[in-house]
């Protein structure tokens, strides 16, 4: 298997994994410093790793097509929960029977697909903006994509997972720190990024000598 299309698999499955675990832990709330957050803060930045990688190294027809397979892993992986959830189990009254049924209840899937749907758009939104910016340099693409994408994702999510259900004030205080620390996790996540990106692409036969990317 080629350098490129090795990179592409990895980074594939590392876009599923994070990005199931963004989606599951989007529903708690947390708050570090008197800052209230998602949980999924700590997980959804890898999500934009793995994107910038694939969008790097492939073409924007490939990055599609990764992100597509992502999504349906974690739809199969929520609605295979789900069922697993209903099914008749012994010890019904047991903590982790409830527990379990409570995480994977029907009333939980507001936020779960609010996530998906955000990150859907935003990393459609992500492969557009990389794709259409006429700027040579790979860092610069990366860096303006992901900060405008971020906006969107972090509001939209939000707006659809809570708004109506959180008081507005913690609503708009979440939706403000997010935003913010949205940003500066995904500023410093860019070197780290581009590092990949460029190891990846001068261990490339593809494309040694060449400034295009596939």
């Amino acid at each position: 298997m080629k350098i490129t299309e090795a990179a592409t698999l990895l980074a594939t499955l590392g876009l599923s994994c994070f990005l199931t675990a963004s989606n599951l832990s989007a529903m708690k709330v947390v708050e570090v410093y008197n800052i209230h957050l998602t949980a999924g803060f700590f997980t959804y930045p890898f999500v934009y790793f793995f994107s910038a990688i694939i969008i790097a190294i492939r073409s924007p027809r490939a990055y599609y097509q990764c992100i597509i397979i992502a999504y349906i892993g974690y739809l199969t992986f929520i609605s295979l929960m789900y069922l697993s959830s209903i099914a008749p189990g012994l010890e019904i009254e047991s903590n982790l029977n409830q527990s379990f049924n409570s995480i994977y209840s029907l009333s939980n899937y507001r936020v779960y697909l609010s996530s998906l749907c955000a990150y859907f758009i935003s990393m459609f939104l992500f492969g557009v903006l990389f794709s259409s910016l006429k700027i040579k340099s790979i860092a610069y693409r990366i860096t303006v994509s992901t900060f405008i994408v971020a906006l969107v994702d972090v509001k939209l999510f939000l707006t659809l997972a809570f708004f109506g259900v959180k008081e507005n004030n913690l609503l708009f205080s979440i939706m403000l720190w997010s935003s913010i620390t949205k940003l500066v996790a995904q500023l410093i996540f860019i070197p780290p990024t581009i590092f990949v990106i460029n190891a990846i692409r001068n261990r490339s036969e593809y494309y040694v000598g060449k400034n295009e990317y596939r």
